[in-house]
């Protein structure tokens, strides 16, 4: 049986051996770092203990700070084989659960251990769960402590459990590793895309890199790198394993690989992206000559007309030169008030736009037309974006708004019935 094994036998003859499992930079198409993961042996048979096991009867015997220690000690030595002739970072686990049971002003065992082993403390990046860690002060001390040493300090986790986004601003950790349930299947889901692409932005705000794991799959490398992740590790590159040149080898191709798909990917978006901004331009123009010839203010009936014609268009208003809606907004998805609380409602006759961008910056930048971002709409949670432009009719300036619905989406969109 698995869990028929003595704790501290274990640590007594620091029966643990280290895997390694690589970090991938596809920018620089490389290994740049590996982490360094723990097994137990039993003594007598040399079967395999799993990492889960062992420190979950380590916890219950209460020795869970001596074996901590005992991995960080043998991935450190482990490591010193091949360190000297690779320019890599080791990742190294520390159990953040254990911040609140030492005394934090002691010693950094991690640096002794890599003193000892005459490994450089610029060389190892310590990974810590922020959210195992109860007091912020003792997460703060140990980040600056160990940066004054030379370490690279990760959050490992991030986006399980009940991680904390104010830790993140407090620690600035220099590498934030998104949890793979957030990145796993995130292909298409934008909800998924959304979140991952707020983590990735708060980063780079605090100069931190951003590390995606738990890759198995192209689809999600690709869609990471699109929104702006930093370094890749995975099964989809290499499993664990104890040899160095072994994860090489495992490497090097994959990296080829999903580079090339990365490229063909990036080429298709922008390809889509033109044809469709150039498409949807094309209706705006359209449409506000439909509307400036018209000679006279257009009510509910013309702009419905207008929007049956493009089922690209979701809703269509238009403003006067303060911002200041002149009719009621005409939908074309059905959307009725039924079953809508008053603030999902479309925007009304007389209604104030003149702080919404597609408004602001069409006026303050003196343009003629603006595109917003993307958006998730409250009507019918389709990904839109807003085109406005701005015209004269009859000697005055007006602005019509345009939400058009993006062509290319295949996300998993679920709107909630519920507020």
């Amino acid at each position: 049986m698995v869990n028929e094994f003595n704790i501290r036998e274990i640590i007594e003859k620091e029966s643990v051996i280290t895997h390694f499992q690589p970090i991938i930079s596809l920018k620089e198409k490389r290994v740049v770092g590996i982490e360094a993961l723990s097994r137990g042996i039993k003594p007598v048979c040399g079967s395999v203990i799993p990492p889960a096991a062992m420190f979950e009867s380590a916890k219950q015997n209460n020795c869970l700070v001596e074996l901590d220690r005992l991995c960080r000690k043998k991935a450190l030595e482990n490591f010193r084989e091949f360190a000297q002739n690779e320019e890599l970072i080791l990742f190294i686990n520390l159990d953040a659960s254990i911040l609140d049971m030492i005394e934090i002003n002691g010693k950094s065992w991690t640096k002794s251990f890599a003193d000892a082993a005459g490994i450089d403390c610029s060389m190892i990046a310590i990974e810590i769960v922020e959210s195992r860690v109860e007091k912020n002060e003792n997460l703060v001390h140990f980040v600056n402590k160990h940066k004054d040493y030379g370490f690279f300090v990760t959050l490992d986790d991030f986006g399980a459990y009940h991680s904390n986004l104010d830790r993140i601003v407090k620690s600035k950790p220099n590498i934030i590793k998104i949890d793979r349930s957030l990145v796993a299947n995130m292909n298409n889901d934008y909800y998924q895309q959304s979140i991952v692409r707020s983590i990735i932005e708060l980063s780079r705000k605090i100069g931190s890199l951003t590390l995606a794991e738990g890759l198995e799959t192209e689809e999600d490398i690709i869609k990471c790198y699109e929104l702006g992740v930093d370094l890749f590790q995975g099964f989809y590159f290499s499993e664990p394993v104890s040899e160095f040149e072994k994860i090489k080898e495992s490497c090097s191709e994959e990296i080829k690989k999903i580079s090339k798909s990365i490229k063909i990917h990036l080429n298709g978006i922008i390809s889509r992206k033109q044809q469709q901004h150039k498409h949807f331009e094309a209706i705006l123009d359209n449409i506000v000559d439909e509307i400036r010839s018209s000679g006279e203010a257009a009510e509910i009936r013309f702009l419905e007309e207008i929007i049956g014609r493009h089922q690209e268009i979701e809703k269509i208003c238009i403003l006067d030169s303060e911002g200041i809606q002149t009719s009621q907004a005409v939908s074309g998805t059905c959307v009725s008030k039924n079953g809508f609380h008053r603030l999902y409602w479309p925007s009304t006759e007389n209604m104030d736009h003149s702080l919404k961008d597609y408004y602001y910056f069409l006026m303050r930048l003196d343009i003629k037309k603006f595109y917003t971002d993307p958006f998730m709409s409250i009507l019918s949670g389709r990904l839109c974006r807003t085109m406005s432009s701005r015209y004269i009719r009859n000697g005055h300036e007006e602005v019509v708004c345009i939400d058009f619905v993006e062509m290319e989406t295949e996300f998993n969109l679920k709107k909630s019935s519920s507020l």
